[in-house]
C-alpha cells in the first residue's frame, strides 16, 4: 500500500475542546491543564486544580484520556503534548485535545508527526495577530498528512517511542534519587540525625564543631545579563544560554562568553523575577539569562558540598521564600529575606560524608540527564527520517 495524503480532520474521532472557559482554583481534585501547561511535548502542572465534585458538571463537552493529542492555541502557538496515564486531566484556556481514529491513523505515529519541523512551520504560517500571535482551530485541522500504512505507522511510533521510554524511566530514577537526597539532608541538618550524632553535644541546634550564620555572611546573587545577541547556532567563543525556555524546555541558544554570569552543573540558580520567582535548580553549563540568578559563596572551601547544601536548603525553605517574595503585578525573589535566612555548616568531617553520599546522589543524577540528553538528540536525529521515509524499515 502507498502513502495517503489525508488532512487531519479525517484522522480523528473527535475534539475536546474547553477554550474561553477557566474553571474554579481548587488546592486538590482534577489537574487543570492549559497552554501554559505545556512544553516540550510534555504536561508540566503547576498546582491548578478542579474539585472532584465539580469535574462531572464542569465537563459537558467530553472528556479526555490517556494518550490524546493536545495542541495549544494560543501563548505558546503550536505546542504538542500527550495525555499521560498517571491521572485525571481537564484542558483549559488556549489548548484543545485531539481523540485520533485509531482504525485509521496510530495515535502515537501522528503525536510524533506533530512534532516535526514541517508541521511547525505549517503552524507559523498560519498564525495570526502581531501582538499575540494565535492559530485557529480549524486551520490545524487542515494539515495535510502524509500518512504511510498503518503497519508502517505502527513501526515508526514504536522505534520512536522507545526513546521516549528509556527517557521516562530516567526521570524515575531521576525523581527518587533526587528525593533520597533531599532526605538524607532532611534527616542530617533538620533532625540533626547525622554520622555519629549520638556522641556529638548539641547547644541552641547547632552541633559541636558546626556553625549557624546568616546567608548574607554567605552567599552573593550574581544577576544574569540581557545578551547583547542570541546565536541559533554555536560559534567561537560561545555558551549555552540559561533562561527559563532552556531550563523547562531544553532550549537550545548561545550567547558570547564575554561579561555572562558562567555557571557549571556544581551551582545552585534561583528565577529572581515572574510567576516562579525563588524556584531553585542546581547548574547546568553556561551562562544565565537576566531573569536568574547564581547564588555563590564568598568561600570556595568545601564549595560542590556547600552548594549541593544550599539547593536543598532553598529546596526545603521554597514556601516560605515564595511567600516573602516581593512585587504585586511582577514577583520578585526577596533578596533580603533570603539573606536573613540562617543556615548550619557542619564540621569537616561531616561535609566529608556528605560529599561522599549526597554529592555521589547528583553525580548519578547528571549521568542520567546526560543520557536523557543523548537519547532525545537521538530521537529528534531519527524523527524526520523516519516519519518522511528516508529510513527505510
Amino acid at each position: 500500500m502507498e502513502n495517503r495524503i489525508m488532512a487531519l480532520r479525517e484522522l480523528i474521532n473527535d475534539t475536546i475542546d474547553y477554550r474561553g472557559k477557566t474553571p474554579p482554583k481548587c488546592d486538590s481534585g482534577v489537574a487543570v491543564v492549559s497552554a501554559a501547561n505545556i512544553k516540550k511535548g510534555k504536561i508540566i502542572l503547576d498546582g491548578k486544580y478542579l474539585s472532584l465534585d465539580l469535574y462531572e458538571k464542569w465537563t459537558t463537552r467530553g472528556f479526555i484520556k490517556p494518550g490524546d493529542i493536545l495542541i495549544t492555541t494560543e501563548a505558546p502557538v503550536g505546542e504538542i503534548a500527550r495525555v499521560p496515564d498517571d491521572r485525571t486531566y481537564l484542558t483549559s484556556r488556549r489548548v484543545f485535545a485531539l481523540q485520533v481514529n485509531e482504525e485509521v491513523a496510530n495515535e502515537t505515529f501522528i503525536y510524533y508527526y506533530l512534532l516535526t519541523e514541517g508541521v511547525k512551520r505549517y503552524f507559523e504560517s498560519i498564525s495570526h495577530g502581531a501582538t499575540v500571535p494565535r492559530i485557529y482551530k480549524d486551520e490545524i485541522l487542515d494539515l495535510k498528512i502524509n500518512l504511510p500504512p498503518l503497519p508502517t505507522q505502527q513501526k515508526i511510533a514504536s522505534i520512536l517511542s522507545a526513546y521516549d521510554d528509556l527517557i521516562e524511566n530516567n526521570n524515575k530514577r531521576i525523581q527518587l534519587l533526587e528525593e533520597m537526597a533531599s532526605e538524607i539532608y532532611k534527616e542530617w541538618f533538620v533532625r540533626l540525625r547525622f554520622p555519629n550524632y549520638q556522641d556529638t553535644s548539641i547547644e541552641n541546634g547547632v552541633p559541636e564543631g558546626w556553625e549557624k550564620k546568616r546567608l548574607k555572611d554567605l552567599i552573593v546573587f550574581e544577576k544574569g545579563k540581557n545578551p547583547k545577541e542570541i546565536y541559533e547556532d554555536e560559534v567561537e567563543n560561545s555558551m549555552p544560554y540559561l533562561n527559563m525556555d532552556a531550563i523547562d524546555k531544553g532550549g537550545k541558544s548561545w550567547v558570547s562568553i564575554e561579561k555572562q554570569i558562567v555557571v557549571n552543573k556544581s551551582d545552585v540558580i534561583m528565577v529572581m523575577d515572574g510567576s516562579r520567582s525563588s524556584l531553585v535548580f542546581r547548574g547546568k553549563e553556561g551562562a544565565v539569562g537576566n531573569t536568574l540568578s547564581k547564588l555563590r559563596f564568598t568561600d570556595d572551601e568545601y564549595i560542590t558540598v556547600k552548594n549541593t547544601m544550599l539547593y536543598h536548603f532553598l529546596k526545603l525553605n521554597h514556601k516560605s521564600i515564595k511567600t516573602n517574595n516581593t512585587g504585586s503585578a511582577i514577583p520578585h525573589a526577596n533578596k533580603k529575606y533570603i539573606h536573613s535566612l540562617s543556615f548550619l555548616i557542619p564540621s569537616d568531617d561531616i561535609m566529608d560524608d556528605f560529599n561522599k553520599s549526597v554529592v555521589s546522589i547528583h553525580e548519578l543524577i547528571d549521568n542520567l540527564y546526560d543520557k536523557n540528553n543523548f537519547l532525545q538528540q537521538t530521537r529528534d536525529l531519527l524523527l524526520p527520517r523516519l516519519i518522511s521515509g528516508k529510513l527505510e524499515l
